[in-house]
């Protein structure tokens, strides 16, 4: 069954400290876990036809700042990337994102992940999938209080991975790591096969 937020909490005891829309500021000093989703409701969930769009503007800002983009050894073009990300969209899924702030408060690194942009190295390319979508200032981050953030998240995410629907892993084209749509890794060496090189320079 697909994962909510408020599963995710309960099952790991997570420390809840608010929901913030997309781009608002705030104040955490802590370090912690975020949750992207498209509902500030923690206990929603999408049906299958909850389907997915790109920003062209994004996505022409991201072939700028990453000119040698390749997609499966050919040189990206933008109707072969949107086909691409989109065999990578969980319809039933609410939660499009699992991060952390190790290194930095939850404000600073959120910041940062509002600064990013598509293509660049840093500050934030964890995610920079989302940066893509149409719907990216509709979105909501849940914060959660943990100095246990790296140990947490892949937690989190392994738990996600575990219960992706099965009619969810039929329509994707990764077939071993189900990740939620804008995580790229659940760890070090452990990546999705999305076909990309060069994404971010």
């Amino acid at each position: 069954m697909p994962t909510t937020i408020q599963q995710l909490e309960t099952t790991f005891d997570l420390k809840y400290i608010k929901s913030i829309k997309w781009k608002a500021s705030f104040k955490e000093s802590s370090n912690g876990i975020y949750i992207i989703s498209i509902n500030q409701n923690k206990d929603y969930l999408p049906n299958q036809n909850n389907s997915v769009s790109f920003n062209e503007k994004q996505l022409n800002i991201w072939f700028e700042n990453a000119p040698h983009l390749l997609l499966n050894g050919k040189k990206a073009i933008t109707e072969d990337i949107k086909k691409q990300l989109e065999a990578f969209w969980l319809a039933d899924e609410s939660i499009l994102y699992i991060g952390k702030a190790e290194k930095q408060s939850l404000s600073d690194r959120i910041s940062q992940f509002y600064n990013h942009k598509v293509g660049k190295k840093g500050p934030h390319k964890g995610g920079y999938w989302l940066k893509l979508l149409n719907n990216l200032d509709e979105l909501y981050i849940h914060l959660y209080s943990t100095n246990d953030s790296h140990i947490i998240e892949e937690k989190l995410l392994t738990h996600f991975i575990e219960n992706v629907s099965e009619l969810s892993k039929e329509k994707l084209i990764e077939k071993k790591l189900f990740l939620p749509f804008a995580n790229l890794q659940l760890s070090s060496g452990v990546i999705k096969c999305h076909g990309l090189k060069y994404h971010c320079q």
